[in-house]
Order: C-alpha cells, then structure tokens, then sequence
C-alpha cells in the first residue's frame, strides 16, 4: 500500500472539548496518531507535515465553512485521502455536494463515535492487499437522494440506509451497463454469474425467483423501485435493467 500513512488522522475541528473527544476517541480506542488544527490554513500543513491518510474535517472552522477546499484536497492529493465531514446539528449543507466534490463520507452531529470508527475500518479492510481505488466509485442519483455504490449506502437528508451486499453487488452490474443512449438491459445468466457466481441454481424457474426476491428486497430496503425487467428472445428470457429516473453522477 503506497502512500499515505493510514495510522494517522489529521482532525480538523474549531470546538476544542469536541477536538480533545475526538482525539481520545482515535487514539485511545482506534489507536491512530491524531494531529488537530481549528482552520483551514492549517489543514494542508498537517497533511504535508504527518502524511496522514485521513482528514476528518468539521464543516464550520474558525476560519470560515470549509466546504470549498474539499475539491483542493482532493485534487492536491488524489484518492490516497480519505476525507471525512462532520456537520453540526442544524446545518443543512446538501450532502451529495460534499461527495460529489470529493468527500467520502459525511455525519452529522451528534454521531456515535463507533459509526466513525466503524466506516474508518470498513476503508481500512478494503484496502488490504489491494492498491487504493483509483476512483471515487458509482453514485446514482436518485429517490431524491444519492446511492453510492462504492460504500453500499444510500443517503437522502439526514438519512442513511446501508445496502446489502448481494443487492449492491446487483447494483454495480446494472450500473456497469450503459452506453451513449442511457441504461443497457442485462441478461439473467450475467446476473447471477456476477452476483453468485458458480453458487447458483441453473433451473430457469429458480434462477428467475432468486433475482426477482433480490429486486423485492433492493425495493423494500430504498423505499422504491430502481430496477426494471422485461422479456426478450424467443424463450422470452428475462432481462433487467435500471430505471430511467436513475441518473449517474459525476
């Protein structure tokens, strides 16, 4: 893993009793090396000076909302940081700017420390024995809100629902397929290739029920519908798509 140093967090917070929780946090119970600094002036130093591999950065600083440098760091330093934003209880900055810009994650206060903790840790297994990503990954807009696919959440205002796996696993495929004209339909065998691979049933009746309960959960778990399937060929053979209203971004 070349880079950055993932066992180092630079915390960018104006409230220092929130500063000095945060530090304990990491540290004592995460077990990183934490540099704090109240503004963004400071921001770019620390991360020169430790090399840190993740910013956890609070929107308001004493200099002013910080929102505007997120594209700078991530230009300055690509996708080797991870960038992290705190917002205070009643701010209402949209969340899916941040992430568009280049934040990865977003939570807003108060937060329990184990949800930071827990998707630092998330990042940190994915990244074991592999390059980093070279990409901020998929995200759809959509059902009024965003779907990143990449950390397999959707988040729409103060909400975040977490998707399951073998739901994102449908997602991405279906998100893989597109031209010039918008969303591509793919078969039912490609499906359950990508999503089981050989852990399959190869029964046409079973195979069918087994995307269909996925495409009834993915529903159940968004709170709409974002897929799609109709019949093509001469065996009238299923295949799916996303929905129209589904739209990439970035």
């Amino acid at each position: 893993m070349a880079g950055r140093d993932y066992s180092r967090v630079v915390v960018a917070e104006d409230d220092a009793a929130r500063a000095a929780e945060m530090r304990e946090i990491l540290e004592v119970i995460g077990g990183y090396e934490v540099w704090v600094t109240k503004n963004m002036d400071g921001i770019r130093s620390l991360l020169d000076e430790s090399n840190a591999g993740w910013l956890i950065q609070d929107l308001n600083l004493e200099d002013g909302n910080s929102a505007g440098i997120v594209p700078l760091m991530r230009a300055r330093y690509g996708t080797d940081l991870f960038i992290f934003i705190l917002t205070g209880y009643f701010e209402d900055y949209p969340e899916y700017g941040l992430l568009v810009s280049g934040a990865d994650f977003y939570l807003r206060k108060p937060y329990e420390p184990k949800a930071l903790l827990q998707q630092m840790e998330t990042l940190r297994a994915r990244m074991e024995g592999h390059e980093l990503r070279q990409d901020p990954g998929v995200m759809l807009r959509c059902g009024g809100g965003v779907l990143d696919l990449e950390r397999g959440m959707f988040i729409k205002g103060k909400d975040v629902v977490t998707i399951p796996t073998v739901q994102v696993k449908l997602l991405k495929l279906l998100a893989d397929a597109r031209d010039k004209d918008g969303w591509k339909y793919v078969d039912r065998a490609e499906i359950l290739m990508h999503v089981w691979g050989e852990d399959f049933d190869k029964d046409p009746k079973t195979a069918t029920e087994r995307v269909r309960k996925v495409r009834t959960r993915l529903r159940s778990t968004l709170g709409f519908e974002i897929t799609e399937v109709r019949k093509a060929g001469s065996r009238h053979n299923p295949i799916y798509r996303l929905t129209n209203d589904v739209k990439l971004m970035g």
